[in-house]
């Protein structure tokens, strides 16, 4: 090839370089070209479609790009928590399961990885908008460190079809001590082989969701403020004790129904008639078993006393900005369109049955529409 160029051996050399220079430049510039402005790493599938729904306006809006990565809750955990501690590249906002923020919050608050929010929240007048208890899972000493997405309040769903055939009325079982008295007839050997065929709840044995669900009902907590554990207080040691009765023993009336697969078969066949139902489940069961429509309803939880508390909460996710991200501004105006939009939120709702922490988005009507999987019954 050298020897067919008309102008010798270092015009080509020069030629070629100065090609190679240009193919690098313009395969650089569409690096940065592609380079997104913002990285927003969560783990929860079913907050996907809603977060497309806003990003491209919010791209239009700033002149910007935006990365929406999908990554498994323990995987987002354990690396950011590791390329944190290594000064590592890390994403500009993610968002943490409830449980997480304690894994980021081992050392002085000067250390924390993540954005203080506190003072923003207060200035722009966000704070005295959103349910209070619920930025107390993304505190630290006093600092707000995420702006919580979610108040997942739980309910009771139950077949209706089979409870109403044995003559039960929901509208009694006012206590805790009503359901068990409840469920104590409800649970049956139908066929005679000596097993159960039919129980009143599910609670699980292997896993702690069911135990906390009830303390927190009672305003319990397996830690206090200062992080001492409370299992020595009368109404911790009383709820253990009521829990371990209805999971265990020849007089249980709980059955663990597991996940997936499982779950859904047990309430197909009738195996358990009532489920905890916080806004996110009611959701998953309404995609995921059409075939009960029609067939589901809610209810409060008892409560532990008449007349006391008939809710609790189960899970919660947070959206935090890292304090490594160059964008500081950018990414708390992305925070704030995914959050604090009343009207994003409903469509949300619409799609989820979350239900945000934003107070002022309850007023929409997503909030007052039935669905179908619980006819007539608003979830909000």
């Amino acid at each position: 090839m050298i020897e067919r160029y008309p102008y010798g051996k270092a015009p080509f050399w020069l030629t070629a370089l100065a090609l190679v220079s240009l193919i690098l430049v313009v395969v650089m510039h569409r690096r940065e070209e592609d380079e997104p402005d913002l990285v927003l790493a969560i783990s929860a599938a079913n907050h996907v479609d809603s977060y497309k729904e806003v990003l491209p306006r919010f791209e239009a809006k700033h002149g910007v790009k935006v990365a929406l990565n999908l990554v498994h809750s323990r995987a987002l955990q354990t690396r950011l928590q590791n390329a944190i501690m290594a000064g590592a590249e890390v994403p500009d906002l993610v968002e943490l399961q409830e449980n997480h923020l304690a894994f980021f919050t081992r050392g002085p608050v000067k250390d924390v990885g993540f954005t203080d929010l506190t003072d923003v929240l207060t200035r722009e007048g966000l704070r005295e908008r959103l349910v209070e208890s619920r930025l107390s899972l993304w505190m630290y000493q006093g600092r707000v460190f995420a702006a919580p997405h979610d108040v997942h309040p739980v309910m009771l769903m139950y077949r209706a079809d089979i409870v109403e055939e044995l003559g039960i009325d929901v509208s009694k079982l006012e206590t805790w001590d009503d359901f068990v008295e409840v469920g104590r007839n409800v649970v049956k050997d139908l066929d005679g082989d000596g097993v159960p065929d039919r129980y009143m709840i599910d609670l699980p044995v292997s896993a702690a969701w069911g135990l906390l669900i009830l303390l927190r009902q009672r305003d319990v907590s397996l830690f206090d403020e200062n992080g001492n554990l409370t299992f020595n207080r009368p109404e911790t040691v009383d709820t253990i004790i009521w829990y371990a009765r209805q999971v265990a023993g020849k007089d249980r009336i709980a059955f663990e129904c597991g996940w997936g697969q499982p779950f859904y078969k047990a309430m197909f066949d009738g195996l358990v008639l009532f489920y905890i139902a916080p806004d996110w489940r009611s959701y998953t069961t309404q995609m995921d078993a059409p075939g009960l429509a029609g067939k589901m309803k809610l209810m409060p939880l008892p409560a532990w006393t008449k007349g006391g508390r008939r809710t609790s909460v189960w899970g919660g996710t947070g959206l935090a900005i890292t304090k490594a991200s160059e964008r500081q501004d950018l990414a708390w105006e992305l925070a704030k369109e995914l959050y604090f939009q009343p009207k994003e939120l409903g469509k949300r709702f619409a799609t989820t049955n979350i239900i945000p922490p934003l107070k002022d988005a309850w007023d929409l009507p997503e909030f007052r529409e039935p669905t179908r999987n619980f006819p007539g019954k608003a979830i909000a």
